[in-house]
């Protein structure tokens, strides 16, 4: 039993004396400083991609949600605000001005086709639009104006541009 209790505290003596040779040795301080650059370079890294991926998603969604409403703004009216009262290949084409579209209750909300209704509205409607009377004429009746409302396939109205006839000096000739 000596014998093994003699075994056992060599081998204890002999570990101690290894765990001090090891801890006199240790890492240098330049090993350590760069240790701990490249922990913090990757950690940088990592945060970095976190990053790029979260800018990437939101990018996505914006493009998501952008594209379609600049895509029928673009169809709702052209730059010059001229509609034409017929359709293209028609052989007659009135020219009309109109408003830009004022957006209404629903226009936020997505839309991916629709259509362009055009319907008289009475006057006093400008009024709530901050269109006063003389920039657009009448439509068929004094009290009432045309307006051209964009419905989408939901049937929900989301904006609304008020249009009047443009008479050119060709339709006052053919007029007299």
């Amino acid at each position: 039993m000596q014998e093994a209790d003699s075994r056992v505290r060599s081998l204890t003596t002999a570990l101690r004396a290894l765990a001090e040779d090891e801890a006199r040795l240790g890492a240098s301080t330049a090993v350590g400083a760069r240790l701990r650059a490249e922990s913090r370079s990757l950690g940088r890294a990592r945060r970095l991609r976190g990053l790029a991926a979260v800018a990437a998603v939101a990018a996505v969604v914006f493009l998501a949600v952008a594209i379609p409403g600049w895509d029928t703004t673009e169809r709702w009216s052209r730059p010059d605000g001229v509609g034409t009262g017929a359709g293209p290949g028609a052989d007659v084409q009135a020219v009309e001005a109109a408003t830009a579209f004022f957006p209404l209750i629903y226009a936020n909300v997505p839309v991916t086709g629709g259509q362009i209704v055009r319907l008289e509205v009475p006057q006093t409607t400008l009024a709530s639009f901050g269109v006063t009377p003389a920039d657009v004429t009448q439509g068929a009746r004094p009290d009432m104006v045309l307006a051209e409302v964009f419905v989408g396939e939901d049937g929900l109205a989301r904006a609304v541009r008020f249009v009047r006839p443009v008479t050119t000096l060709a339709q006052k000739e053919q007029q007299q």
